[in-house]
């Protein structure tokens, strides 16, 4: 569920329903997905969302693939924990828990407009039997996992020590790290300076993993510098900021309201700086209205050394944590990491996936050219017996027939060619190694699609000879390690109306993706199986059977043509699909002028030969007039994001 779907589809559908069902759909939808084989490959090979190596923070024992977690009480039940952990978080903190469950008797709410979430029961949670339960049925969860510890309220001084304790007892072999909840006990007399330092010193003893307080930005500093110093006085690591206030609930009387969202952010930032006056040395995380990524850059600036997401995901979507690590690399100063030296090979492999491109795109203008003029070649006229003369003579429409698939052919072999000189100059040359997967995909898809038409007993000499050239430059192109990530832009910081409309055209070119790969894995069935499609033969006023008594070398030459065709658009629809999905960043204007121009040869050559051909049957070529209207939409909801500095 990236953004370019959460914002447009899934968030307008999940808010007319009842925020409770909403959210365990989600959980429940994500986390079957991760369960099933492949299931998390799916999810990155969607965002593309893991952090980049740069971001890693070791705190102590632990180490964190970046300063950006998910907070606690989003998803207490656990049940989505293993998809989560691929949305580019650098830790989860899981929980609240306590050792009998807690139930909630209210709701909870959304404030759209504000945009917060209203708890009326912050510490509901199903207890811990169930919450061990639940992780040891999870696996494949390579990120640090902290739990915030909570005890049923008003509970005595004793009673909540040793439930804590035990809860520790329990946990310890699956966490890296703890959170105490103090929201229980707040307020309570008995809960005193001295009280407060006996309970941390008992929990401080039970475990040596890293122990942080976990308090609410709404408290005053007269509230909260007796538990801040019995935890600095007891070798407690530091606090999580709980980016939440408690407020009474205006409806019933002796009730609280908690409520994340945005409302808390300014109240949480302060909170941050404030303790890191107090406690130089702790580790903070810092939460509460991050809902783009300046909110988790502002928390990063008070003082706060982590920031942890809860809102946010709901209001700006999943993506987020994979935006707000863009956002800290690219402010971190710039660094230049020694080059490895490489065998050159005459050239760096930039310069041969350039070559490749330009070798597709001379391919392609050359098959194009005698498709429009010749149509077939004499090596063709050799395998049938027959001229292209006899063939007009047996049929006025095979030669045009021909034609509208050696030119639809041609047409997208120069549109790939296009793609792979922009991946190899914007990508390859300076490493990035989303660009060379997009190069890997698509053009071992495109040259394994040979093996199509060899299979009917036609070899295309000339099909095979330019594969025979390519094939070594696109290997050589793959040399480049490429283990950068992004390249340094300004960070986009704010959710706004470009990136919004950009959401919409990244959406549009996901779905040209999905339906150009999709139209040429049909294509390719159909080339290698039936051949032809019903308004195939009605252009051609034929049976397929006559076909076949014309000339039985006639359908696999016809269906060789196809079975290319079908493959080169599968290797087109999934460099269109991958740059999609991977590429869309404020400022990469280069990823707007690819599709842009990769689109023309592709979309001219394919509509226009048919109406030269007079092949223009309505329901035949409607997937294409909607591919490219949804194409010029799509560019120019995509143009101020991309191109706009």
């Amino acid at each position: 569920m990236p953004d370019w779907s959460y914002q447009t589809i899934f968030r307008p559908l999940l808010f007319l329903m009842p925020p409770e069902r909403a959210r365990s759909i989600t959980l429940k939808s994500i986390g079957t997905l991760a369960k099933i084989p492949g299931g998390p490959s799916i999810i990155e090979w969607m965002g593309h969302m893991n952090p980049p190596s740069q971001l890693s923070k070791t705190m102590g024992p632990v180490t964190f693939p970046t300063s950006v977690g998910l907070g606690a009480g989003l998803d207490t039940e656990c049940i989505a924990i293993q998809a989560l952990s691929k949305f580019g978080f650098g830790f989860l903190e899981l929980g609240p828990v306590s050792k009998d469950p807690i139930v909630s008797h209210g709701t909870v709410q959304r404030d759209i407009t504000a945009m917060n979430i209203h708890y009326s029961g912050y510490l509901v949670n199903n207890g811990i039997d169930d919450l061990l339960r639940r992780l040891t049925g999870s696996s494949g969860i390579k990120i640090p996992i902290g739990v915030r510890l909570a005890c049923q309220p008003e509970t005595s001084l004793r009673e909540a020590t040793e439930e804590l304790q035990e809860l520790i007892g329990k946990l310890e072999h699956i966490c890296s790290f703890f959170t105490i909840d103090t929201r229980a006990n707040l307020g309570q007399p008995e809960w005193s300076h001295t009280a407060w330092k006996e309970h941390f010193s008992c929990l401080r003893s039970q475990t040596d993993l890293p122990l942080l307080l976990a308090i609410p930005p709404s408290l005053s500093e007269t509230e909260v510098l007796p538990i801040l110093t019995s935890a600095k006085e007891t070798g407690l690591n530091g606090l999580v900021v709980a980016g939440g206030i408690i407020q009474e609930d205006s409806s019933c009387a002796n009730t609280f309201v908690y409520t994340a969202g945005r409302s808390s952010h300014k109240q949480a930032v302060k909170f941050v700086s404030w303790t890191r006056e107090q406690w130089p040395d702790a580790l903070i995380i810092g939460s509460g209205g991050i809902l783009e990524p300046q909110d988790a850059l502002t928390f990063l600036a008070a003082g706060a050394d982590f920031v942890q997401l809860h809102s946010g995901l709901v209001y700006s979507g999943p993506g987020l944590p994979k935006r707000i690590n863009e956002a800290i690399l690219q402010s971190q100063p710039a660094t230049n990491p020694p080059q490895e030296k490489r065998p050159a090979f005459l050239f760096p492999s930039w310069v041969w996936g350039i070559l490749l491109g330009l070798g597709m795109m001379i391919g392609g203008a050359l098959a194009w050219l005698v498709a429009a003029t010749t149509v077939v070649l004499p090596y063709d006229e050799r395998f049938l017996g027959m001229s292209a003369d006899q063939l007009a003579f047996l049929n006025a429409q095979i030669l045009s027939f021909m034609s509208h698939d050696r030119v639809s052919l041609a047409g997208t072999m120069i549109s790939i060619g296009i793609l792979y000189s922009q991946l190899a100059y914007h990508g390859l040359r300076k490493e990035l190694h989303w660009t060379k997967t997009i190069l890997l995909v698509s053009g071992a898809v495109g040259f394994s699609s040979i093996f199509l038409f060899i299979g009917y007993g036609y070899f295309d000499y000339l099909h095979a000879i330019l594969a025979l050239v390519l094939f070594p430059m696109f290997l050589l192109a793959l040399r480049t390690p490429a283990k950068v990530h992004l390249t340094r832009l300004p960070p986009q910081l704010h959710n706004d109306r470009d990136w919004r409309m950009a959401l919409w055209g990244q959406l549009l070119f996901v779905i040209i993706g999905f339906g150009l790969t999709g139209a040429g894995i049909i294509i390719s069935i159909i080339g290698v199986t039936g051949v032809f499609v019903p308004s195939d033969l009605v252009f051609l006023c034929v049976s397929a059977d006559t076909l076949q008594s014309y000339n039985e070398r006639l359908i696999p030459v016809i269906a060789h043509d196809r079975a290319g065709f079908g493959g080169a658009l599968v290797s087109n629809g999934l460099a269109v699909l991958l740059i999609s999905l991977w590429g869309i960043r404020r400022g990469e204007g280069w990823i707007w002028w690819t599709l842009f121009l990769a689109g023309i040869p592709g979309f001219v050559s394919g509509i226009s030969i048919h109406f030269t051909v007079g092949y223009v049957d309505f329901i035949h070529l409607l997937p294409a007039y909607v591919a490219v209207l949804l194409f010029l939409i799509a560019l120019v909801l995509l143009k101020p994001y991309l191109c706009r500095t």
